[in-house]
Parts: structure tokens; sequence; C-alpha cells
């Protein structure tokens, strides 16, 4: 039966400022398309989203910023641009604004929309208040009134605020939604995948501490094989260790290798959310730049870091923090792994596969359409 809002003209702000936001977005734009016959979106996107009809106030990568310090280092252009969106948002007049990630971005804005529109506003993606930075959640009551979330644990932090919450999973559990038997078939004995990261920041500190575990793996047992693979060729130059003939690189095809190895040595991040997916048993390291480190670490309330640990709800996985990200340490966490069994990991990502199955995009855009009537 069709929906009688179907007939009615929406218009939607949305906003991502990064890749992974962007591809959140774009599905969740098509999924709203289902629920509405005349709609159009405003804000700024990437290339999913200009796909689903997004014509983007500015490039998204203006607004692609992490950490602590570079977005005090473009703050002045950062609230620049988000003033920009404020007035056409003001000019425009959506019927909701949608914030998409990028919550030192996006949450300001939600709040500046709801006080000058009386706008409903959505935060899809929620800030990792359940790792760091509690006192947010004030933050996020006076600005949003619905939280959309993509993983189950994320709603414990929320239990005692007034905001809506709405797990939706993870859209990823549906993309890689093969067969257990067939994945574990394709795995290739011995082979190890090293992923550090798509950040500068991230290969400048890990890579080389991947191939000197590598190379010692490789001394204690000549049977391994090691896959890096790269999201751009311009990250060999941050390389330093000799790769020599040990390590095959290659570009663009992370899902690939992961699908193909027994094992990974991962930077933290959704890569090792994708290696439990392929069932891909892996090490998470975690390095960010010394102040940076120093300035988070007495606000952190979460004894793992690692998603599949957050998933499991405890150390599923090794997972080796800041000065503890050495090759002895990394070797001694493969073995771990090893004397474990690859049998069974293989059951524990099986469950949190299927319960990161939560309707995704679908979830997400039944949520906004209640929000919107």
């Amino acid at each position: 039966m069709s929906d009688p809002l179907n007939s009615k003209k929406i218009k939607i702000a949305i906003v991502a400022g990064e890749k992974s936001g962007d591809e959140l977005g774009g599905p969740l734009m098509e999924s709203l398309r289902t629920h509405f016959q005349d709609i159009t979106f405003i804000g700024v996107g990437g290339e999913k989203m200009q796909v689903q009809g997004l014509l983007p106030l500015f490039p998204m990568d203006k607004i692609s910023v992490m950490g602590i310090i570079e977005p005090l280092i473009k703050l002045k252009e950062l609230l620049s641009l988000r003033k920009d969106l404020k007035n056409f948002f003001l000019k425009e007049k959506p019927d909701i604004f949608i914030g998409i990630d990028s919550p030192d971005f996006n949450l300001p804005l939600s709040k500046f929309l709801k006080k000058e529109l009386g706008l409903k506003t959505v935060q899809y993606v929620s800030p990792s208040v359940w790792a760091w930075r509690k006192g947010r959640i004030k933050s996020i009551e006076k600005s949003v009134d619905s939280v959309i979330t993509l993983f189950p644990f994320e709603e414990g932090a929320y239990k005692d605020s007034n905001v809506r919450i709405c797990y939706a999973g993870h859209p990823i559990a549906y993309r890689f939604n093969q067969d257990q038997d067939e994945l574990i078939k394709r795995k290739e004995p011995k082979s190890v995948a090293l992923l550090p990261g798509s950040r500068k920041s991230e290969i400048s500190l890990l890579a080389d501490e991947m191939i000197k575990a590598a190379k010692e793996l490789r001394r204690n047992d000549e049977s391994y094989k090691f896959y890096m693979p790269l999201s751009d060729k311009k990250h060999l130059d941050l390389i330093n260790e000799p790769l020599e003939d040990l390590v095959k690189v290659s570009f663009n095809n992370s899902q690939e290798i992961l699908s193909n190895c027994e094992i990974g040595i991962i930077t933290s991040g959704t890569a090792t959310l994708e290696a439990s997916l392929l069932r891909t048993p892996c090490v998470t390291l975690y390095k960010t730049g010394w102040l940076s480190f120093r300035l988070i670490k007495p606000l952190l309330r979460i004894d793992n870091f690692s998603l599949p640990n957050l998933l499991a709800g405890r150390e599923l996985l090794p997972e080796l923090l800041q000065d503890e990200v050495n090759v002895e340490n990394i070797i001694n966490a493969i073995e771990k792994i090893s004397l474990k069994g690859l049998d069974y990991y293989y059951k524990e990502f099986h469950a949190i596969h299927e319960n990161l199955k939560a309707g995704s995009s679908e979830t997400a855009a039944k949520e906004i359409s209640h929000l919107i009537d």
C-alpha cells in the first residue's frame, strides 16, 4: 500500500563530510525516494550522493578533516563554509536536516536549523560518545531529534537521554553477504593482509611496523605470504622500510585481499569490520601523533577500541594501542590468533554479521519519514 505522504513535495537538507558518509548517504537517498514521489536533496556530499540527485553547494573534501589538530588549522575555512550552508538552508527552507557523521561540523548546523527554522534534525552515525567525550550527549540533545546508529552497542550511551535512537545496522553487512563456507574455501594458507590505512598519517606511523613484523614472521616460517593493498600509489612514498620481494603491493583492492587472506594486520577503522565480515581475523593497530594521543587518552571510556571487539563485547581479537605497536607485540598477537584457531573466529564473526543486518538504509529512511510526518 502506498504511503499518503508519497504525494507530498519534500526538500531534504543533507550533509556528508567524508567518503564513508557519502557511501551511507547514497543508499539512504535512494531509500528515501521509495517513501516520497517528489523529493529533492540540497547540501553537501560526494559521488554516491550526487548520483542520487544532490547538487552540492561546495566539494565535500573541503570539510573532510580528521583528528584534533587539522580541524584547528582549518578552523577559519570550516566556519566560513558552515556559515555559507546556514545561509543557503535559511533561503531554501528544507523540511528536515540530516547530518551524516562528521558531528563536529554537523551538530552545530543541526542546532542552528532547529532554532531558526524549527526543523526536525537527524544525526546519521552516532558521535563516539560511548568511547569518549560523553558530555557531548547534552549538546546532541539540543541539536537533534533522532540519532541513527550503525552498531547495537551505541544505544547504551543514550539510556539516560531524551534523544530518540534508531539502530539501523551497517550497510556493509549486506554488501558482504557471501556464503561463509565459500569465503573460507577462498583463503590462501599462511597468507597475511597488511592494511596500513587510507590516511597519510596512518601509513607513515604504521606501514613500516607492519613490514618489519612481516619480515620477522617470514624468518620464523618461510611459508608466510604477505599482501599490502594501498588506496593510492603515492602512499608508497610514505613507506621507508624496504619491501624487497616479501610484500606484494596492490591498489584499491583491499576487500579482495581480505577475502583471500587467512589473517590480517590492520589499522583501526572500518577495515577491521570488513575483515570480520570477510572472515579474516586480524590484529588491530592504532597509533596517532604524540600530542593528539596525550589529549585523547584521558577522555577514553572504553576497554577495547577495535570494531570487532566492540561488537563482540569483549577482546575477541588482539589490539595494540600507541606505544604497544611494535614488532614483538604484533608477532605475539598473530601467534595468539593461530593458537585459538580460525574456526573459533569464523563462528564469532557469523554472529556479528547477522546482528548487523538491521535494515540499514531502509530502516534509516523509515525513521526519517516518520519525523517528516
